[in-house]
Parts: structure tokens; sequence; C-alpha cells
């Protein structure tokens, strides 16, 4: 429909000032895509022509919820075989993971984000062959446009430390010779120049950052301080100002990396970060767990984002980020999945449920997060570093018309006190299968869990046909080098006990 109008018993936004209207008996009309009016129903029935009516008095509208973080695997990490673990032992039981069709996994993680409302992601592309890497990516950004969803795409490089947080030819020096040989191969695979990369990343922006649908944005990503030279960082922040993009990258997700940074620099990664002048508004750091208050400062300082990975900071051992201290701070804070939510599901829902819950600290006095900073978190704080800023996040006039209708019924069901507050209990209790519709851009792209744009049954379909297959050789021959390599690896970390330093938050007394 080029134009219509979609009603709620509420209508709940961010409102930009750090908290949250709603509208009751309320609609938001578009056009072509682009939201024009927003208030009482009556009032823009009467004064707007449209080609259609959705959503009703038993609806909750929220804006397109936003996956600041996210690396496109739809048949997940576990699925896939590597269990749960501290991330760097996590990371090494990933080079066994098999290959896979990059469309097809991307479609299906697409159209899993839709259904929990997601609209828009910020997709960080693992370090793929090189020889096949544009072909890869190629097939991921045609995944997330053929579902409809937004995509804010980058690349991430790494060119130190890619065994362990040490050079690498000093670690192999350690290992059996052969072993050493099989690890050299491996990372040749994927090995490519400061050069290579910023000529991908500069055909990536030709080709997409003004593709046709307007639903793509590219940006640089290196791939974390540990993993990086200060050279190619301060590359990807000129080459950033040059083609007015953005840069997403980890930072201290573990306190092995924030411990790399003291034993390195005798300084926090963010404090050698802000040395180089890279700190920005344009910068986004994916878990950002390990600050120190300096760092806070810092970065609510300077712009940067962080966006929040809470299930994802759990199961890899990691902890919890100081989501409170960064947002009294003033921090811009966003949430994602990383690709590996609670429930292996990336239901950003529950995502934020989860978030709610986490970040309240026990006793009168603590902090605990607002309703408010969540739904920010997963709509307009998540929009400002993916190139889409000002264009989604809300539900005013001038956005694009990315919006999720989440029937009450079920929420409201057998009783609901009339006097609480709308955000409240549908963010506090709205799941997937509360979510009625998805529209991007006033597309209908998920109607009553049924996408318009691809069956996910046929795409669930070819992707168990593809992984019924044997392993692959390569794959076989990968996990056995993993697993000789595992035990140097470990040694190497256990011989680097870091200072873990007061807490941000405390949940209970030794006492």
């Amino acid at each position: 429909m080029a134009s219509s109008l979609i009603r709620g018993k509420y209508v709940i936004s961010p409102t930009g000032s750090g908290g949250v209207a709603t509208r009751h008996d309320a609609a938001v009309y578009q056009e072509h895509g682009i939201i024009k009016d927003v208030g009482p129903y009556r009032e823009l029935r009467g004064r707007h022509q449209f080609d259609g009516e959705l959503g009703g008095p038993n609806f909750a509208i929220i804006p397109g919820l936003v996956n600041s973080h996210h690396h496109g695997r739809g048949v997940t990490t576990l699925q896939m075989g590597t269990c749960d673990d501290c991330l760097e032992m996590w990371i090494l039981a990933g080079w066994g993971r098999r290959p896979y069709d990059h469309y097809l996994m991307t479609l299906y993680t697409a159209l899993n984000m839709l259904e929990s409302g997601t609209t828009a992601v910020m997709y960080n592309h693992p370090q793929t062959a090189a020889a096949t890497l544009k072909a890869d990516v190629d097939a991921v950004l045609r995944g997330f446009l053929d579902a409809g969803m937004r995509v804010a795409f980058s690349s991430y490089l790494r060119n130190q430390n890619r065994v362990v947080y040490a050079g690498d030819e000093e670690f192999l020096a350690v290992l059996p010779a052969d072993l050493a040989d099989d690890v050299r191969r491996y990372l040749s695979i994927t090995e490519m120049s400061d050069d290579e990369y910023f000529a991908f990343c500069g055909e990536m922006h030709r080709e997409y950052h003004n593709h046709a649908s307007g639903k793509a944005r590219v940006l640089l990503s290196p791939a974390n301080v540990q993993w990086n030279s200060d050279e190619f960082l301060l590359r990807c922040k000129e080459e950033a100002a040059r083609h007015q993009t953005g840069i997403h990258m980890h930072l201290v997700e573990s306190l092995y990396q924030k411990d790399y940074g003291i034993r390195t620099w005798g300084k926090t990664p963010v404090e050698h970060l802000q040395d180089l002048e890279f700190l920005g508004p344009e910068v986004s750091f994916a878990h950002a767990v390990w600050l120190t208050e300096g760092d806070i400062e810092l970065l609510a300082d300077t712009g940067a984002t962080v966006c929040h990975n809470a299930s994802s900071n759990l199961r890899l051992k990691n902890g919890i980020a100081p989501v409170n201290p960064m947002l009294a701070a003033g921090v811009n804070v966003a949430m994602g999945t990383d690709s590996t939510a609670i429930n292996d599901d990336d239901d950003l829902l529950q995502e934020m449920r989860l978030v709610s819950k986490l970040h309240r600290q026990p006793g009168l006095e603590a902090s605990a997060i607002t309703v408010d900073n969540v739904l920010a978190m997963a709509t307009a704080n998540a929009a400002a570093p993916t190139g889409f800023a000002g264009e989604i996040g809300a539900l005013e006039p001038g956005r694009r018309a990315d919006m999720v209708l989440i029937r009450l019924d079920v929420l409201e069901d057998p009783y609901l006190d009339p006097d609480l507050p709308a955000a409240e209990f549908v963010l506090g209790r709205a799941r997937s299968q509360d979510v009625a519709a998805v529209i991007v851009d006033g597309q209908v792209v998920l109607q009553d869990g049924v996408h318009t744009r691809a069956s996910k049954a046929d795409v669930a379909k070819e992707l168990r046909e593809q992984l019924a297959r044997p392993l692959e050789p390569e794959t076989l021959a990968t996990r056995r080098m993993a697993g000789r390599l595992s035990p140097y690896v470990e040694r190497f970390y256990r011989s680097w006990p870091p200072a873990m330093g007061a807490p941000h938050y405390v949940y209970n007394s030794r006492t």
C-alpha cells in the first residue's frame, strides 16, 4: 500500500529527551514509506485519504526494533557444535565450524529477527576466506534485503594477534613445528593486507551505501584493539571521514582484553584509543564490559556508542557491562544480541526483558534501569550508529515507517490494572508470538507469523538438506588442529591472571 493508517490502543515511542511518549487510541499515517502524521486515531482518519488500514483497538504500536550488534548466524554457533565457554576458548573452538550457504543462513536469521519485531540490524561480518569475501558479502546483503530488513553492514579485519593476545609468530614458536605450520596455513586463508581491506570496503561502499532500496549502509570495522595495529585503526578513522560513514568494532569484551591494554600501553584500551584520537560519535563499540570510570567518561565526552549484548556476555563468561553508570554519564547505549541471545533465537523482545532485569542492583539506593531506557536502547539509541540515525528508531513525522504491531489480548488476559503504564506491561510481557505485524518502509513484511517476502519453511528445508551432508574433510581436519592447539591457548591465558579491580555492580556478599 502506498499509504496506510496504522491504529493502536497505544502508540509507544521514545521522545528524544530520554523519555517515552504513549498516545492512547492513536494512529500513525504513512505515505510511500514515510511517517507523515501521528496522533489521535479519529483525527487522522478524518483528515487523510489512505489505501488501507491496519491494526485496531487491541494492538500496541512500537517503533521497529534495531539490533545493534549481530553476526548473522541463523543456525547458531551452539547448533554448529561450539558450546558456550570463556570467550577466548570459544573463539578457538569456532575454527572448526563447517562452511555454510551465506545467503540462506542470513535470510534465515533475518526472518527470525523480524518475528520479534527487529526491522534493522548492525551486521558485523566475520573474516571469511579472502578469495570468496566479496561473494560471501553479496550473499549476506542479498539475504537481509530479500527479507525486507534494513542492514548496516561492516566486515572486520584482524591483522595481528590472531591466535592469542600476543604476536602470531611469537606464540607459534612455542608449538610443535607441524602444528605451527597447520595454524599458519589456516590463518593464510583469511589473510588480507590493509590495502586490500580498504579497497574492498571502498567497493562495498560504492555498491551498497546508496543502494536503490535505501535499506543498506556500509561501515568500517577494525576487529578490536588487540587484533589491529594502531596504523590500521588510524586509517579506519581517515577512511570513515572520507566516506562519511561509521566505524563498528568490539572492545574490552573480556577481562583479558582490558588487561592487554594495561600490559601493552600501561593504560586501558579506551584510554589508548583516546590517545590515538580515535573515539568519536561515528564510532560504536560492541560489548564494552570491562570499563573503568574514566573510560566511561571518555566515551560520554566523545559521543561514542556502546552496543550492549547482555546474553552473549553472560554466555561467554565475560560478565555484566556497567550499563547503569554509562547511562548516568550520558553514554549512548544501544542493544544487540550478538547472534547468541539467551534462548538462541535472536528474540530482541526477550533481550530487552533480560536487560531490564539484569541491571537492577540490590537495595533502595541502588540504581536500576528503566523501561524508558530499555526501549530507547533497542530503538533510537541503536539507530544512532547505523547510518540511519534520524530516519528510524521513533514514531514521528519524517521518519521511515518502520513499526511493530503487538497483540494485547494475551498481555492483558485475564486482568490488567488500568493504571499500569502501557510501556511497562508491553515490554514486560510481550513475546515474539505476540507480534501481529511488522512493517518496514510502510510495507508489511510479517503478518500473523507469516513472512510476506520469503518462506521460512522453505529456507529451513534447504538449510536442513545442506547441513545433513557429512562433515567436510577440511572441517574435520580443522577441528583436530583446534583440539591440538587448545591446551597451548589455555596455558597462555592461565599464565596471565588479570587483576579484577573493584566491580561496578555488587549482587551479593561473601561475609
